[in-house]
């Protein structure tokens, strides 16, 4: 069973906006748990709308994509053309599909070799570990940045403002997918 812990509400006009837009079962999460925390707060809801437009500067299939959640490592995780669930790896420069739809993407994160291959969940233990939780705008990014010569080493974690985390990469490698 996938752990839920309750998040900051939902406002009724952001629910009713994205009713007949995203999968039912997000929409279900939103209206039970609002912008809630899963998997021990690795993952975490977002409002698409405070990542949209960044979304659409930094990933190439940005104006098709809707960012749903984001990871306690700064990744993107959309819902893409009404029905697939990918996600942008901005600290690797690439992205990858996770699943056909977003009921599947649930079911696969109760599968261990799912989460081993696009999860960082052992590091992110250790790293709460280290540097204590994240707060909701918050994700543990590598100082010095990877594609500036920086290691995946828990020593070279950061507590990190989302957003601006996203954006300083971007301008160091383009936009995802190019």
């Amino acid at each position: 069973m996938l752990q839920i812990e309750k998040g900051q509400d939902i406002k009724q006009e952001l629910l009713h906006r994205y009713k007949t837009i995203l999968p039912d079962e997000l929409i279900k999460i939103w209206e039970d748990n609002g912008l809630a925390r899963l998997m021990g707060e690795y993952l975490k809801a977002v409002n698409p709308e405070d990542y949209q437009e960044l979304l659409k500067e930094t990933y190439f299939r940005g104006n098709i994509s809707i960012p749903i959640l984001v990871t306690a490592f700064g990744d993107i995780v959309t819902f893409e053309e009404g029905q697939y669930i990918g996600m942008v790896k901005y600290k690797n420069g690439n992205f990858v599909m996770l699943a056909k739809n977003f009921k599947r993407f649930i079911q696969n994160l109760g599968d261990d070799y799912f989460l081993e291959k696009y999860f960082q969940i052992p590091q992110y233990i250790e790293a709460v570990n280290k540097l204590g939780k994240l707060e909701q705008d918050e994700c543990f990014g590598y100082v010095p940045l990877l594609g500036l010569g920086g290691s995946e080493k828990i020593q070279n974690l950061k507590k990190v403002k989302i957003r601006e985390y996203i954006e300083l990469i971007s301008q160091l490698v383009g936009k995802i997918g190019m």
